[in-house]
């Protein structure tokens, strides 16, 4: 079995960001939709602020991709 070559897993690596990235992205506009019809004085759903936690994790697990992807680069 052959190891990925260098290029080929940046591009691996830039294509799952992007993914993590847009499904952050409807879980803000999911969050963003819920949230539209409530009152300024209503409680807000629980799940708003459920789908806005699965958006900055989708997010976060991006950026830790990308400082592992630089890390990679650098030592590689």
């Amino acid at each position: 079995m052959s190891v990925p070559t260098a290029p080929v897993l940046d591009q691996v690596h830039r294509a799952l960001r992007q993914e993590l990235l847009r499904l952050a992205q409807q879980e803000e506009d999911i969050a963003a939709r819920e949230a539209q019809p409530v009152h300024y004085w209503e409680a807000m759903p629980v799940t708003v602020a459920i789908h806005r936690q699965c958006a900055a994790a989708l997010r976060a697990a991006a950026d830790e991709l990308l400082t592992a992807s630089q890390t990679q680069r650098s030592h590689g």
